[in-house]
């Protein structure tokens, strides 16, 4: 080994260790040496429907032969509702959603809030989950899925990891959102998602209990920091937190309270009446679209609705608004409006604000002050970091793409 090569190597492991020292000057969680993960799982599917069904729902891929589906969507996608003609004329998401709703009459799925919770099998086996049960401060049983980094391929010894915590919409559950957690996963987050009180695996809310989801959120991330299985590989100097709907409602509550939180994703807040904070201590970036609304879109004005919470921000923000999305843009249940680029825009953005908010990646700035294919053109987006105001649009409905 020559003088230059061990200079080199004595220089890299100079910086590990001043880069160690700073996590945990900082309240950074140091790797353990633990070889292994807990054992994981792929999201859970639905039981075959009864052969009669079956024998149905197995030869509903002669639909897709006979629409066009690629001219069609041309058509739909930059219109204002969006589009589900994927969907429709996807047979494995037919099937997979009859099978769902059938099982949902058998395996105690909440009747009552419509949602089946076995998400999309598109997704399902994306993540490497890790299922656990704990309870809020009342007593009342949650339900919880870590989703591990990069699919449980990397070492817990390559942390600390930084960490997504994930708030879901009213009357969904965890897997309605997989696609949410994978994409931050595949980045290397380590992604603690929860069902609150009531919905999903959790149990009803025991007596005494008020509901208040902000305090379900901050038990949620104290189990996942405290008392989890992971909680030695978490870099607690970089935890962010996303939600959608109601969980955008209760993370601009908690961003407010919650000093462990860094940086903040808020999905379709509904409106400034609905999503009430005190404060604001962390950047937030709050997401729309076009077509947003808290039960049916609102064409062309939930936009307006939704800008006042972001008006009401200080500090790095971030408003983005999605071309031809609705409320459903943020969930992977099937056959839900959705523009198929819903995905990729919500996605991008949300991905790039944790990775410069906690990572202080300079790329993930680039892809902020860009404006991304799908972004609205009828609305401002705007990203605010330090003293640069950055205001897109996107281009314009194209029937090529």
């Amino acid at each position: 080994m020559s003088l230059t090569s061990v200079a080199l190597r004595s220089l890299r492991l100079l910086g590990c260790g001043l880069l160690w020292l700073l996590a945990a000057c900082s309240g950074s969680a140091a790797p353990t040496g633990s070889a292994a993960w807990p054992a994981s799982q792929a999201g859970e599917s639905p039981p075959p429907a009864p052969p009669q069904v079956e024998a149905v729902i197995t030869q509903v891929d002669a639909l897709s032969s006979l629409l066009p589906t690629a001219a069609v969507a041309r058509l739909f996608d930059p219109i204002s509702l969006g589009t589900t003609i994927r969907d429709v004329t996807d047979p494995l998401l037919v099937a997979f959603t009859v099978r769902a709703t059938l099982a949902q009459l058998n395996d105690g799925s909440r009747l009552n809030q419509v949602y089946n919770w076995y998400g999309n099998p598109y997704y399902n086996d994306g993540v490497a989950l890790v299922p656990v049960h704990f309870k809020n401060r009342y007593g009342t049983p949650l339900y919880g899925e870590i989703v591990l980094p990069k699919r449980g391929t990397v070492p817990p010894t390559a942390g600390p990891f930084p960490t997504i915590l994930a708030l879901e919409g009213l009357n969904t559950n965890v897997a309605m959102y997989r696609w949410w957690h994978q994409r931050f996963a595949d980045a290397g987050y380590l992604v603690f998602a929860f069902d609150f009180g009531g919905q999903g695996h959790s149990g009803d809310r025991v007596a005494g209990d008020p509901g208040n989801n902000v305090q379900d959120a901050e038990d949620a991330l104290t189990y996942l920091l405290e008392q989890s299985p992971v909680r030695s590989t978490l870099d607690r100097a970089r935890v962010g937190v996303i939600g959608h709907s109601m969980g955008a409602i209760a993370t601009l509550g908690l961003q407010a309270v919650e000093p462990r939180l860094r940086a903040a994703v808020a999905a379709a807040p509904i409106s400034e009446q609905s999503a009430p904070f005190d404060a604001n201590p962390i950047p937030v970036m709050i997401q729309t679209g076009d077509d947003d609304g808290p039960i049916a879109p609102i064409p062309l004005a939930n936009p307006v609705v939704v800008r006042p919470v972001y008006e009401k921000l200080s500090g790095d923000r971030a408003f983005i608004v999605v071309e031809g999305s609705s409320h459903a843009t943020w969930t992977n249940y099937p056959l839900l409006p959705a523009a198929s680029w819903s995905f990729d825009v919500a996605g991008a953005y949300s991905l790039a604000w944790m990775d410069w908010q906690l990572r202080g990646d300079p790329a993930a700035l680039t892809v902020l002050r860009s404006a991304r294919p799908h972004l609205s053109y009828l609305w401002d987006s705007e990203v605010r970091i330090g003293n640069q105001v950055t205001v897109m649009r996107g281009a314009g409905p194209s029937l090529t793409n």
